[in-house]
C-alpha cells in the first residue's frame, strides 16, 4: 500500500522488526539475558515473574502510532529488567480492532490499540467525539483526555475487562475538494464522500452538501471520475492514498479531531503487581508522548510535500470558523445526536 511506503519515508524510522511466533507465558525466578527479534543485549532480566505479552494493532509497523507502540515496549522491557516484553502483531496480523478487542476482553491478547467507535460501545461519552468542531484544536484535545474527563472514560472500560493507558495523535480529519472552499457556504450543493456514521452524514447534511457511501478503497476513482467533489480526512492519510491527485484544495476546518486509544486486558492487568502497572503506566506515557511527536512531524512533512505538488492549502479566519461551527450547532440540539451528551459538551468546553 502507499501508505506504508510513504509513511517510513515521512518518519525516516528504521523500526524494529516484529516476532511474531511468541505466546503469553509466565515463569518465576530470573532468566539470563536474550534476544527480543531486532534487539541485542537486552538488560538482564531482574528478579520477579517475566512474561511475555501480545500486542495487537491494524496499523502498518510503520505507521506513527505503531512506532510510538514500539517506543512502549522498548520502555517495559529495559524498566523491567528484561523481566515484562511485550511483542507487537502490526498489520491486524489478529484480526480487525473488532475481533481482537473481543479477544483481549478474555485475555487471549494483552494490550491492543482501538479506534473510538469500537470502545464506544462501553462508554457513551465515546461518541460525542464525533460531534463536528468539538475541540479547537489537538491540543485542547489532549488537555481534555489527559485529565479528569480522560480517566472517567478508562474507568467505564472496566466493566468490560478493559484498561485504558493512553490516548494517541489521530490527527484531524478536514474537507479536501476538486474547486477551492474557503467557507462554510462553499460546501453547499458539493456530493463529498464521508464515513457512514449518523455524525458524519449530519455533518455534510449541516453544511448543505450531499453525502456518497463509497469505499475509502474506491475514493480516488470515485473524485477522478466526478462521483464526488470532495471528502475528508487527515492530511497523513490525503497525502498516502494521492488523493491530492484528484482534490487539490484542503481546508483547515478540522472538523473532527479525535484520538486513538491504546487499553489492556484486565485479567492481564490483575496478574501484574503494582510495582509492573506502574512500570507499564510509566511506559505508555513515554511511548504516547513519542507517537504525538512523529505524527505532528508526519503532518508537517506531508504538507510540505503537498504544497511542493501544488495542493493549495487555506486556513480559516475565526470568523470563518465561527461560521463551520454555526452551521453545525443543530447537531448538538439533535434529540439523538448531541442532547444526550450535552453536559459532556459542557464539560468539555470549559477545559482551557
Amino acid at each position: 500500500m502507499k501508505r506504508t511506503t510513504r509513511v517510513a519515508s515521512l518518519l525516516l524510522a528504521s523500526l524494529i522488526a516484529f516476532g511474531l511466533t511468541g505466546c503469553k507465558n509466565t515463569t518465576t525466578g530470573t532468566s539470563g539475558q536474550g534476544t527480543l527479534d531486532g534487539q541485542e543485549n537486552l538488560p538482564e532480566a531482574s528478579s520477579g515473574t517475566s512474561y511475555t505479552f501480545k500486542l495487537a494493532t491494524d496499523a502498518a509497523a510503520d505507521y506513527p502510532t505503531t512506532i510510538g507502540l514500539q517506543k512502549f515496549a522498548d520502555e517495559v522491557l529495559e524498566k523491567s529488567g528484561g523481566r515484562i516484553k511485550i511483542e507487537i502483531y502490526p498489520s491486524a496480523q489478529l484480526g480487525d480492532e473488532n475481533a481482537y478487542l473481543q479477544q483481549l476482553q478474555f485475555g487471549a491478547i494483552d494490550f491492543a490499540k482501538s479506534s473510538v467507535a469500537p470502545l464506544a460501545q462501553f462508554c457513551d461519552k465515546l461518541n460525542a467525539l464525533s460531534l463536528p468542531y468539538l475541540f479547537d484544536s489537538t491540543e485542547h484535545m489532549f488537555r481534555v483526555l489527559d485529565g479528569e474527563l480522560g480517566q472517567e472514560i478508562f474507568q467505564s472500560f472496566e466493566s468490560a475487562n478493559i484498561i485504558g493507558l493512553g490516548y494517541t495523535d489521530n490527527g484531524s480529519r478536514c474537507f479536501f475538494t476538486k474547486k477551492e472552499v474557503t467557507h462554510a457556504a462553499d460546501l453547499a450543493n458539493m456530493k463529498l464522500r464521508v464515513q457512514s456514521s449518523p455524525m458524519m452524514l449530519g455533518l455534510v447534511e449541516s453544511l448543505g452538501g450531499f453525502t456518497q457511501a463509497i469505499p475509502s478503497t474506491e475514493l480516488y476513482s470515485a473524485i477522478q471520475t466526478g462521483v464526488v467533489d470532495g471528502a475528508e480526512n487527515n492530511i497523513n492519510t490525503y497525502y498516502n492514498d494521492s488523493l491530492y491527485e484528484q482534490a487539490p484544495y484542503f481546508i483547515h476546518d478540522r472538523h473532527n479531531i479525535q484520538p486513538e486509544i491504546i487499553i489492556a486486558s484486565k485479567m492481564t492487568w490483575d496478574k501484574l503487581s503494582s510495582e509492573d502497572q506502574q512500570i507499564i503506566r510509566d511506559a505508555i506515557k513515554v511511548g504516547m508522548d513519542y507517537q504525538r511527536q512523529i505524527w505532528k512531524e508526519a503532518e508537517q512533512k506531508s504538507e510540505e510535500l503537498l504544497k511542493a505538488s501544488g495542493v493549495t492549502f487555506y486556513e480559516p479566519t475565526e470568523d470563518e470558523m465561527e461560521a463551520f461551527r454555526n452551521s453545525c450547532q443543530a447537531m448538538y440540539e439533535n434529540a439523538e445526536l448531541g442532547k444526550p451528551y450535552e453536559e459532556f459538551v459542557k464539560r468539555v468546553r470549559e477545559v482551557n
